[in-house]
């Protein structure tokens, strides 16, 4: 397992194509969700992938306290690939996350489908369930 962590302009060009990739997969082909998924704040955001036998099996963003929210870190397009899952990738992705955040709060947009998931790693929900390109989301707080 290789873990990889750094800006978008240390990314090498087939790493930002395998993020693309996977993202793509899973968020637009497998979810069905037509989105815009380069959304301009790549640029912004720190990139952790991990990498599991040379193929990228899971990824996501992390935003700095301040930058995506005022109070508040962010992790986002928190995402395994599908051959990956129910390995315990995507538990190690999230706590790797949650470890290269300088502070807390830490806020995500999450699926509401997952909220037992992400209450497990700790993430505590805020607010109602609202609708995202079509999916169920709700916010959720690590405190």
């Amino acid at each position: 397992m290789e873990f990889v962590y750094k800006s978008f302009e240390e990314l090498s060009s087939a790493q930002l194509q395998d993020v693309f990739r996977l993202r793509q997969r899973v968020f637009i082909i497998e979810q069905e969700c037509f989105y815009e998924d380069i959304d301009g704040a790549d640029n912004k955001a720190n990139h952790l992938l991990i990498y599991e036998g040379g193929k990228l099996g899971a990824y996501l963003r992390v935003f700095p306290f301040g930058v995506k929210y005022e109070k508040e870190a962010n992790l986002g397009r928190i995402v395994v690939d599908p051959e990956f899952r129910g390995t315990g990738l995507g538990t190690k992705l999230i706590k790797k996350g949650i470890s290269l955040c300088e502070k807390r709060p830490i806020r995500i947009e999450a699926q509401a489908a997952l909220k037992k998931y992400y209450n497990e790693l700790g993430f505590r929900e805020e607010g109602e369930i609202y609708v995202v390109d079509g999916i169920d989301h709700l916010q959720m707080v690590l405190a």
